[in-house]
């Protein structure tokens, strides 16, 4: 794991996970947190808190090894899983956006990324 950064996570409710994540993860970093959560997984969606992290150390081929990482994963997730990413900026939300649609060529996943905690919540139905 890369000095300084952090995670944790913490079950909203029966069906909604929250990873929090802090400092400034490479890509190592959070695929090694997806391999140690998802396993057990008795979660449909997941809020992934990067208000306290940076994704300054991601770029395109990242996102989608986390993507393929994550629905490695999805059957036990279920059908309806959603993913919400929660970040600082508008500059970021942009970011997970653009990224997040070019990995659809993977497969299309319900993903949705702003800097309103409450949004996402809403959204997740948490």
């Amino acid at each position: 794991m890369t000095d300084g950064v952090g995670f944790s996570t913490t079950m909203l409710n029966e069906r909604t996970i929250e990873m929090i994540v802090t400092g400034y993860p490479a890509a190592d970093d959070l695929l090694a947190f997806i391999h140690a959560t998802f396993p057990d997984a008795t979660f449909s969606h997941v809020l992934w808190n990067f208000s306290r992290a940076s994704l300054a150390m991601l770029e395109i081929g990242d996102f989608k090894d986390l993507a393929a990482a994550g629905r490695q994963f999805a059957a036990a997730r279920g059908a309806d899983a959603r993913t919400a990413v929660l970040v600082q900026s508008t500059a970021d939300v942009l970011l997970v956006r653009a990224y997040s649609a070019m990995t659809l060529d993977l497969r299309p996943m319900a993903v949705r990324a702003a800097t309103d905690r409450q949004e996402l919540l809403d959204w997740l139905g948490a």
